[in-house]
């Protein structure tokens, strides 16, 4: 099967910038963050006004090719679930993304990750990690709705092994 759009999504440190990685190495495909179109310089105080969003999200759309990661539950993002050709659901228990979360914000404030156009505050740190709990459940219900509405393949990988095992099968696609 050929999967040339690619649309993965899952809570906060979930794990989806890192497939998105893995999956456009593999099959070299571009990646876009929602967090990009989102906000400027990812601050998250500082949204990028609807025109300039959507004019993004347009670009986006009318590539032949893309992989697309991250949730926003809004109606501009249905695009990409109306047109990816598969959906990966990353499903994380909240012990995990937190510990994740912690893990980024280290890395970041020791510069020992790409830092440029991140916001770094220990406040939105904080605030991610207590939010986890709260959106875990009801972001994973959201995320199937919305896929299901479009009548997509779905994936849903929840733990390392699954996800081994789905790049190990990935590498029969686009053949």
């Amino acid at each position: 099967m050929k999967y040339n759009k690619i649309l993965i999504v899952g809570g906060i440190g979930a794990g989806k910038t890192t497939l998105a990685k893995k999956i456009s190495k593999k099959l070299k495909i571009r990646v876009w963050e929602l967090d990009n179109v989102v906000w400027k310089k990812r601050d998250i105080h500082k949204q990028n006004k609807p025109p300039i969003r959507d004019k993004k999200v347009k670009a986006i759309l009318k590539k032949s090719k893309w992989i697309v990661e991250g949730f926003h539950n809004h109606p501009w993002t249905y695009g990409f679930y109306k047109k990816a050709d598969i959906i990966i659901i990353l499903k994380v228990k909240p012990f995990i993304s937190k510990l994740r979360i912690i893990k980024r914000y280290l890395k970041r404030k020791l510069y020992l990750e790409n830092t440029k156009n991140v916001n770094k505050s220990l406040k939105l740190a904080i605030a991610l990690i207590k939010g986890v709990e709260k959106r875990s459940k009801r972001h994973m219900k959201i995320q199937k709705q919305i896929a299901k509405r479009f009548n997509k393949n779905i994936i849903i990988l929840g733990n390392n092994k699954e996800i081994k095992n789905f790049l190990e099968e990935m590498k029969k696609w686009n053949t």
